[in-house]
């Protein structure tokens, strides 16, 4: 099972943040990118809880986590939905979760390195996603992606709020999914794939022994 990382130490921290860009900027997304000193790094970078999964003590892949605070800056993802279906279902859902006294994320910035992309690390790195959040304390968080990923994310049993939105940024159009999740009610969902990863990785280590 792939295991994330926090990183805080200030040199790792630039070092993930020039992963991030390195992604980025090899990719359709690159043009949202604008510092010039190749960092990708915003401004809800300073609240985040940072996380990377090393390989070979490198970085293969990165999350950043995002708590919903009132009191603190809107979530990324609002800061571009407009008045809207989607907006609506967002707020309406941050609303549910804070009358339940429930602590909520956002899951943003994922990345993989091209050379671990593919479906077992994807499948690996977003449960990982999970249990990293609820580690923290949070068992419930939000997170949005292109439209032509859904089936990925409802496939591993992900919740899907039921609008769409689309994201105006600088040289780029997209259509945007919204996601939820349950941390008891994904992981039971996800109980067959958990036992798989953890039995493949008891036979790594014997092999290894």
């Amino acid at each position: 099972m792939i295991t994330l990382t926090r990183i805080t130490d200030p040199i790792k921290l630039q070092e993930y943040f020039r992963f991030r860009y390195r992604i980025y900027n090899e990719s359709r997304f690159k043009g949202f990118l604008a510092q010039a000193d190749r960092l990708d790094k915003d401004a809800y970078d300073d609240r985040a809880y940072h996380f990377g999964w090393y390989v070979d003590g490198k970085l293969a892949g990165c999350i950043r986590f995002i708590e919903a605070d009132a009191t603190e800056a809107p979530l990324p993802m609002l800061a571009y939905l407009p008045c809207g279906p989607a907006r609506t279902a967002v707020e309406s859902y941050l609303a549910d979760r804070k009358a339940l006294g429930q602590r909520t994320i956002e899951a943003s910035r994922f990345c993989l390195a091209p050379a671990y992309r593919g479906l077992r690390n994807a499948k690996e790195f977003v449960l990982a996603m999970v249990l990293t959040a609820q580690h923290l304390g949070f068992e419930h968080g939000l997170f949005d992606m292109r439209s032509e990923h859904a089936a990925f994310y409802r496939h591993l049993g992900f919740d899907d709020l039921g609008a769409e939105a689309i994201s105006y940024i600088p040289l780029l159009e997209r259509n945007m999914v919204f996601f939820h999740f349950d941390f008891a009610t994904l992981i039971t969902r996800n109980q067959e794939l958990l036992g798989r990863i953890g039995a493949t990785r008891s036979a790594r280590m014997k092999k290894a022994a």
